[in-house]
């Protein structure tokens, strides 16, 4: 499957600048919609699988590294899609009876951690922030989709598609969106900021296992 590149979007963006307050925290809230393209379902309360991040255009904080576990296991990858703080490792173990490779050829984030017998494991630095799509040399219909998150300002969408972000830096920053079935979007926003931020995402992809712990809260 070929990996796509964000891409920014217009959306309906019920906000406007507020003057800040240095005493106050700053914030931001929204609602994501998850529709589904021609061919595609979602169910009820899937916008969960999404995770919000902003990114400061100052830079801002560094996200806080940690190590994490993908398994291989019949001849596929558990979970599907995983989103990660950047700098974290991660450790691939093989719980098939058959061998696996793998690997990435994303530009910029390409690995080859080899072959791994039944029972071994490798692991492996991400240090490249976006997404990264990872497979398997042996069995090519395995795919696993990775998000590397550069900042520590992360959320979860709820179930009902809201959402809000707490502890934000004020300015200039960007605001991106990610769920592993849908083509990530993002938008400008400047903070403080009042009133709510509105994102459509359009599933393209079936639905996967997912593990969003790139620092988020529910």
């Amino acid at each position: 499957m070929a990996l796509k590149a964000p891409v920014m979007k217009k959306v309906d963006v019920a906000a406007t600048a507020a003057p800040a307050s240095p005493s106050a925290s700053v914030q931001i809230s929204g609602h994501v919609d998850l529709g589904a393209a021609s061919g595609q379902q979602v169910a009820a309360g899937e916008q969960a699988d999404t995770l919000v991040y902003f990114v400061p255009s100052n830079g801002g904080a560094r996200a806080k590294a940690a190590h994490y576990t993908v398994y291989t296991h019949n001849r596929d990858f558990n979970p599907e899609a995983i989103a990660v703080p950047q700098g974290s490792t991660v450790t691939f173990v093989n719980l098939d009876e058959v061998r696996h490779n793998v690997f990435s050829v994303t530009p910029g984030a390409a690995f080859d951690l080899g072959y791994q017998g039944s029972g071994e494991k490798a692991a492996h630095v991400f240090g490249r922030a976006g997404i990264v799509l990872v497979s398997c040399n042996v069995h090519h219909s395995m795919e696993l989709d990775m998000l590397v998150v550069p900042t520590p300002y992360v959320g979860k969408v709820a179930a009902d598609g809201s959402f809000i972000l707490r502890g934000l830096p004020a300015g200039a920053g960007t605001l991106h969106f990610w769920n592993p079935r849908a083509q990530p979007a993002s938008q400008s926003v400047t903070l403080p900021m009042s009133g709510v931020v509105r994102q459509q995402l359009l599933a393209i992809k079936p639905r996967m296992t997912t593990e969003l712990n790139a620092g988020a809260t529910p």
